[in-house]
């Protein structure tokens, strides 16, 4: 089994999914990404909530509710509302998402994903069984590590490597602010192709060092694949995005690739089982 840990969907019946943000020409219907998972092998994926739609996560809720058994979702939400607490049990429980996505660069201090006033939710998603993703640079992540440390039952994944950059010299202060939260087993982070920030053609030979760290540091068991579909279109591909895992890292044993491209991922999240 294969699973896309990471990817975006939206409609494109703007009349139906009205855009709560800026809207995109791009296509990303679950119908297109069902197609393109059936190429390649892929069998199960988690949905993020796409930022075109903001906190109306209605479009995602209709796909896990027509496909239940194929996709998980992450939502996002509005972490000031006063109800939160009770939106993401009502996001879990009636909706069928299983987490909320942190945009740490969206308010000035990412600090607020940790502040206090974000304790109820959190201690809802303890007693859901809700997980969170975190998405932003890398120098913006030791921000909700106080929260990550607060909650260890509460399962956080860090998006696209937890924001790391190719391009910096030892000792690699940024590498190491998302390598200092291996130290939490509640900790995950997802590798997903990063050809906008590599300098050479596929297969991105430039960023390998930095995927091969965090697997040192980290262990095959809390890495999972993604691809961010559908923007991986924009440069390598969908099935380069598989390929570029399977084939062009040697440090990734059998064994290994078993736990990225499915096991870790049915270890956070249910995809519609009990």
């Amino acid at each position: 089994m294969i699973i896309d840990s990471h990817l975006h969907v939206w409609s494109d019946n703007p009349t139906k999914y009205p855009w709560a943000g800026k809207g995109t020409e791009e296509a990303g219907t679950a119908e297109l990404l069902l197609e393109t998972m059936e190429k390649s092998g892929v069998s199960k994926a988690c949905i993020v909530q796409p930022i075109h739609y903001v906190y109306d996560n209605t479009y995602v809720r209709d796909v896990l509710k027509q496909y239940p058994k194929t996709f998980s979702a992450i939502a996002i939400m509005d972490r000031h509302r006063p109800d939160a607490a009770e939106e993401l049990e009502r996001l879990v429980k009636e909706d069928g998402f299983e987490g909320l996505r942190m945009h740490l660069s969206r308010p000035d201090d990412p600090a607020e994903w940790a502040a206090e006033d974000q304790y109820p939710t959190w201690n809802k998603a303890a007693e859901l069984g809700a997980s969170f993703l975190s998405f932003g640079p890398a120098e913006k992540q030791p921000a909700v590590e106080p929260i990550v440390a607060r909650y260890p039952t509460v399962k956080v994944v860090l998006d696209h490597l937890g924001g790391a950059p190719f391009d910096e010299s030892d000792p690699f202060p940024l590498l190491q602010n998302v390598l200092n939260f291996a130290k939490y087993p509640n900790v995950y982070v997802k590798f997903t192709p990063q050809a906008g920030r590599s300098n050479e053609d596929y297969p991105l030979q430039d960023t390998h060092h930095v995927y091969e760290r965090i697997y040192d540091t980290f262990g095959p068991k809390r890495l999972m694949w993604g691809t961010d579909f559908p923007h991986i279109f924009r440069n390598i591909g969908y099935q380069n995005g598989l390929d570029l895992f399977r084939e062009h890292m040697p440090f990734l044993t059998t064994e290994d690739q078993d736990w990225l491209f499915s096991k870790t991922a049915l270890s956070v999240w249910k995809f519609g089982e009990d």
